[in-house]
């Protein structure tokens, strides 16, 4: 075979595939590479998941104007998870100072994340209670218990993790199964009530 047969054969091979000018990557991960999928089936990896937490923090505290004019965030020192992992992101931008739990000043920042939050309130309209018990300076109130254990388990951050009411959380497990935005829907049905 000559130069010249080697070289169409080459070439009547490469066209022979459909091919866009601008074809986009894949974007389905393998099954081994998800570590999250949204109610949407959007899935995230690693790196992904970590960024989006992240994100969301930040996008919180921007929306809400959370933080402080000397721009130093103060959160409550103790050993839970929620303020481990707020410490951890927050100080990639601002600095953070920890204040004792004995000390008379006020934390500029709360750790709560939507679980607890969701939890808080269902509790207080179980007791008739309908009242705005959302503090205006939490950044990971847009994100589940779920989200923020995966993120710890993921960047090896350690803490204690936050004691569930179990009978509202066997609730909440049942409706879960349906509607897997249940505790962002009750904060924003409790922001919708007191507004």
């Amino acid at each position: 075979m000559n130069k010249k047969t080697q070289s169409q054969n080459k070439s009547e091979a490469k066209s022979s595939q459909p091919r866009t000018k601008n074809q986009e990557p894949r974007t389905h991960l393998a099954s081994r590479d998800v570590v999250w999928t949204f109610t949407n089936k959007k899935e995230l990896n690693k790196s992904q998941f970590i960024d989006y937490v992240e994100r969301k923090v930040f996008r919180t505290i921007r929306k809400y104007q959370m933080l402080p004019k000397n721009k130093v965030i103060t959160l409550k020192k103790n050993n839970s998870l929620n303020t481990a992992i707020l410490k951890k992101i927050i100080e990639t931008k601002f600095p953070v100072k920890l204040i004792p739990t004995t000390n008379n000043q006020q934390p500029t920042t709360n750790s709560d994340n939507l679980s607890q939050l969701a939890e808080d309130i269902f509790k207080n309209a179980l007791k008739g209670n309908f009242k705005n018990t959302i503090p205006k300076n939490a950044p990971m109130s847009q994100l589940s218990d779920k989200e923020v254990e995966l993120y710890a388990k993921l960047t090896n951050i350690n803490g204690t993790k936050r004691k569930q009411d179990k009978k509202i959380q066997t609730l909440f497990d049942k409706f879960l199964k349906k509607n897997q935005d249940l505790e962002l829907n009750i904060v924003k049905a409790s922001k919708q009530i007191n507004d």
